[in-house]
């Protein structure tokens, strides 16, 4: 699948306001903000709003105008910096920013340079700067300056850091409205159409290329198959948690059993980079052995979802709110090639006995 140009889909912002979380086709975005110099009652990140409840992205001042739109409040303040980490390169940055009466300024990569998109008359774009001006409208409409510019450097960006400093005749902080996009290879995830009733076999296809996950066991035979239920239509919801990157309301879903001498292997057409692995209700040890090199990175979850060298654990938890069981969250797999095959195994943890279902869903980007 060809780069497309997307827009942050905003999760999490913490309480210290001072970082916040997304995807951008997937792929995970952080922003963090730090404060140096004298101490302030106003932190660097501001509002956010998760929901696509921003509307004011809509007006003509935006470049593409998005009326249904994530946002975080950054705060103008001197001494205030702030850095985007981006997991996978993004090209043709594209940054929305209202209510702008202070001078953004790019440090790092140091050959940025912007261009301005669209804006009103004192919304301004040169060299490596950003500027806007106070304003108060008579009209009820949008405060200060607004207005889209679009980033470039000599190589694709994988972070991004700026300075946010008011201009006068503001005193103090200025809150402005923040969003972010650009071009990156989305992150797909496996559309799965087939198990068989020997649960040992199920197919699917990743963009059109075939996917196989096959479950094997070894020693005393069991009246646990490897493989469990399957959710085919995309009718699986839980993935669609906060604990889970991306999350995905909408999803397919392969249960596999975790047991004592099962082993899984998942078989790929075309080879894939930046695979990432959903599991839900963990209760296991999952641990990978082919490739030799894959490490894992913990992306998203609860307290008790762990991942470190080449395996995940989670713990047994039966929660009295309704809420999921065992342990949940998303991982993100590397090896020093492109993976077409993959093989891990799952054993249930103490205090479980006996098997452990596992709710199993996987992605990755299309090596091409």
């Amino acid at each position: 699948m060809a780069a497309q140009e997307l827009f942050v889909d905003w999760t999490f912002r913490n309480e210290e306001r001072t970082r916040a979380v997304g995807t951008l086709g997937g792929h995970q975005v952080t922003l963090t903000g730090t404060a140096t110099g004298p101490v302030s009652e106003f932190k660097p990140l501001g509002a956010a709003y998760l929901d696509e409840n921003w509307e004011q992205f809509g007006l003509d001042l935006f470049t593409p105008q998005m009326p249904d739109s994530d946002m975080i409040e950054i705060v103008g303040l001197t001494g205030h910096s702030f850095t985007i980490g981006f997991e996978t390169e993004v090209q043709d940055l594209v940054l929305h920013l209202g209510s702008l009466a202070s001078t953004l300024v790019f440090t790092d990569p140091a050959n940025v340079t912007v261009t301005r998109l669209s804006g009103d008359d004192d919304f301004k774009a040169e060299g490596n700067k950003v500027e806007g001006q106070y304003h108060e409208p008579s009209d009820g409409g949008p405060s200060d300056s607004n207005g889209s510019v679009r980033l470039r450097g000599r190589q694709p960006f994988n972070s991004l850091t700026f300075t946010l400093v008011p201009n006068h005749p503001v005193t103090g902080h200025d809150g402005v409205h923040f969003q972010l996009g650009g071009k990156v290879e989305p992150l797909q995830f496996v559309d799965w159409d087939s198990r068989n009733e020997e649960r040992t076999e199920a197919t699917g296809k990743l963009d059109g290329h075939r996917v196989t996950l096959t479950g094997t066991a070894a020693g005393p035979v069991s009246e646990f198959k490897p493989l469990g239920t399957a959710y085919l239509d995309e009718n699986w919801e839980q993935f669609g948690l906060d604990l889970f990157t991306p999350q995905m309301p909408d999803s397919d879903m392969i249960e596999i059993v975790g047991l004592t001498g099962h082993s899984f292997t998942i078989k790929l057409q075309k080879k894939m980079e930046d695979l990432v692995i959903h599991l839900g209700s963990l209760a296991s040890t999952l641990l990978f052995t082919d490739p030799a090199d894959v490490t894992v990175t913990k992306l998203s979850g609860d307290e008790n979802f762990q991942a470190e060298g080449n395996k995940v654990e989670g713990l047994y938890h039966q929660p009295s709110d309704g809420g999921p069981s065992d342990s949940n969250g998303s991982v993100r797999l590397h090896a020093l090639e492109p993976f077409n095959s993959l093989t891990f195994t799952l054993v249930p943890r103490a205090p479980v006995i006996g098997h452990d279902g596992v709710h199993f869903q996987f992605g990755g980007t299309l090596k091409p």
